[in-house]
């Protein structure tokens, strides 16, 4: 693994995996680094600004740096799969000597299903070259975790 591109504190990483025992088993290796994310979400709002009734479906999207190709091929896997997955967004994620997850501010996981891949390949020599992946979900929830509260939001599928 290139130690150039990863360091031991990131701003955003990005683990495709279920996240378990309070993040043991997050390895740094399993991690790519966050290039860009985003979504929207639309509920209706009352008077005062509140929302109310469901939460409509929707894609997030996001664009991670590889190290190696091999990295990408979960996201093709679960493309061809339609099964939904979680993928933990961490973020000021730190790392221990035995590089395992030591801390974090703050986590969203994402439960969805994969829609669409793209893989965009940088030219230049074998050291400097790098790969970035973009892929699209649709989204089934979002857990929110941070240092003062937990929340969750689940995504409506269907009109009630």
């Amino acid at each position: 693994m290139n130690k150039k591109r990863l360091s031991n504190h990131l701003k955003a990483v990005l683990f495709s995996d279920e996240m378990q025992d309070g993040g043991q088993n997050v390895l740094k290796e399993k991690c790519c680094t966050v290039e860009y994310f985003g979504y929207r979400f639309e509920r209706s709002r009352n008077d005062a600004g509140f929302p109310y009734g469901p939460t409509n479906p929707t894609l997030l999207s996001f664009t991670v740096r590889l190290v190696k190709y091999e990295e990408g091929l979960v996201y093709h896997q679960r493309l061809k799969e339609n099964n939904p997955s979680d993928y933990v967004f961490l973020f000021n994620a730190s790392f221990n000597d035995q590089q395992r997850l030591k801390s974090y501010d703050n986590i969203f996981i994402v439960n969805g299903y994969v829609t669409d891949v793209e893989d965009d390949f940088s030219s230049g020599d074998k050291e400097s070259r790098q790969m970035l992946i973009r892929v699209k979900l649709f989204v089934n929830s979002i857990t929110y975790k941070g240092k003062m509260s937990d929340k969750q939001l689940v995504i409506n599928r269907s009109a009630e």
